[in-house]
């Protein structure tokens, strides 16, 4: 089963061991890479292009790109062994012991279903899902109507990746006992993870109809709710989690990504900061306080977060990835390129770190490397605006007009209302002596942005190269009225 870098994978780790991040032991490399002194590329310039990139993105000199905020962290559910067992069952053990006080010996030779199932919960927890399911089948070969033996085995195959068997065990259990609330929120969750929503939805909906104080439930209902667009019923489900299960750190964890998608970032910052206060080793949440310190343009707390969840988790891509972002809001990009640089060594395929270094080898002087970056940026993306565009500046660097034309025209083809891949290209086509194509596309910029007066600039210089004084005075005019440096 495949989920994408931001949806981490859910079912994989219901009793902790989570698929995407590693290790918790602080590792040598979770300092930050690099120094406070000042470095080789100035302290001002990250981005060298003054207007908007394609898409939207904002390339002022003075702005960072925005950090990845979009950020879901897992939901570990406990393990859902049920309060009370079938009717006429005994219930079973959270923890199982080699001789389950409530569980009957019928032959010392031949273990009970309970035992069975009991060994099945240990090899679970130990990751052995293989043995895990043995143990399962075999409980439910001497019991057919335990229905706990379904959702343990249902949730072993979810870990095998095996989900047509999981949803058949889920669906079994669910058949034994329509009110088993865990099998619904099981269900649910790998519903989830195939990008079900709807079916997820009504999984949900019936774990909380059935057990309204499962705080997991309304935690992933507020998920899906928020990926939708609806943050203020994600809100509403993230209040109920917490007052659920007022010591669960992921209700509050979550409930704050949904306070900052609504902008209230005081609150995100205090939601997120009580779930690191019940659990003090949650790489996540560090990592999503520093994107909201970010975003609130508060880089040193940004930068303390940041280097926290990289020492709880040295693989945590997105750490790194974030942490290059403060590094260069402090003027610091060597140090940034290394953090994006240990990215692209843990995830070869990470397009927006090849994106992102290759406009910080821009900014460095160094468009050769920047080409070779956003050529594999491409590679990995194909059809993106902002990458052609960007290659296209740095294939003007190199006196390339060319390749820059070449470019700007793609961006232009997926984003045909940048204005400043018009005038870019303009400037390109200038250097192959075009004039004529030129003054298209600077007049195409200004018609986009009306304010776009280093346009004005290249259309009047143009103008006058070309000995049409009275419309090259008009557009100089234009600049020095505005007051443009």
């Amino acid at each position: 089963m495949k989920t994408n870098r931001l949806a981490l994978t859910l079912l994989g780790s219901l009793l902790g061991s989570i698929a995407f991040l590693g290790s918790f032991t602080a590792p040598s490399v979770a300092q930050v890479v690099g120094t406070t002194s000042a470095e080789d590329f100035g302290d001002d310039i990250i981005f060298l292009e003054p207007d908007s990139a394609p898409d939207g993105t904002s390339d002022d000199s003075n702005d960072i790109p925005e950090a990845q905020t979009d950020f879901i962290e897992p939901v570990l559910p406990e393990d859902s062994v049920p309060d009370e067992a079938p009717p006429g069952e005994e219930p079973a053990q959270e923890e199982p012991t080699e001789e389950p006080a409530d569980t009957p010996q019928t032959d010392a030779e031949t273990p009970s279903h309970l035992e069975r199932f009991n060994a099945g919960l240990e090899e679970y927890r130990a990751g052995n899902d293989e043995a895990a399911i043995a143990e399962f089948n075999a409980a439910i070969d001497l019991n057919p109507t335990y229905a706990p033996a379904y959702l343990f085995r249902g949730a072993a195959f979810a870990r095998l990746e095996d989900t047509t068997a999981a949803l058949n065990s889920y669906d079994q259990a669910l058949s034994l006992d329509p009110t088993y609330g865990d099998v619904y929120l099981n269900r649910g969750i790998l519903y989830y993870e195939l990008q079900n929503p709807e079916r997820a939805f009504d999984d949900f909906d019936r774990a909380i109809a059935v057990e309204p104080n499962l705080a997991t439930a309304y935690i992933y209902r507020g998920l899906l709710d928020s990926q939708q667009g609806n943050q203020q019923p994600a809100l509403e489900d993230l209040d109920e989690s917490v007052r659920h299960d007022p010591d669960n750190p992921s209700a509050y964890f979550h409930r704050g990504l949904i306070f900052r998608e609504l902008g209230s970032l005081d609150a995100a910052i205090g939601d997120i900061t009580q779930s690191i206060e019940l659990r003090e080793d949650y790489p996540e949440a560090f990592l999503n306080r520093g994107v909201t310190h970010y975003l609130m343009d508060s880089t040193e707390a940004a930068l303390a977060d940041f280097n926290r969840a990289i020492e709880l988790d040295d693989t945590n891509l997105e750490a790194y990835y974030n942490r290059s972002f403060a590094l260069l809001a402090q003027g610091r990009p060597r140090a940034a390129l290394e953090d994006l640089n240990t990215v692209i060594s843990l995830d070869a395929g990470y397009a927006d770190a090849y994106r992102i270094r290759g406009q910080v080898y821009i900014a460095s002087g160094n468009p050769a490397a920047a080409i070779g970056d956003l050529s594999q940026a491409l590679e990995l993306a194909p059809g993106t605006a902002e990458v052609h565009y960007r290659r296209g500046t740095a294939y003007a660097l190199l006196d390339d007009p060319q390749a820059s034309v070449s470019d700007f025209t793609a961006a232009l083809a997926l984003d045909p209302d940048h204005a400043p891949s018009y005038k870019e290209r303009g400037d390109a086509f200038a250097s192959l002596g075009d004039g004529f194509s030129a003054l298209g596309d600077y007049t195409t910029a200004i018609e986009l942005d009306s304010t776009y007066w280093e346009a004005y600039s290249s259309r009047g210089r143009m103008y006058y190269e070309a000995g049409s004084y009275q419309e090259a005075y008009s557009d100089f005019s234009a600049v020095i009225a505005a007051n443009v440096s």
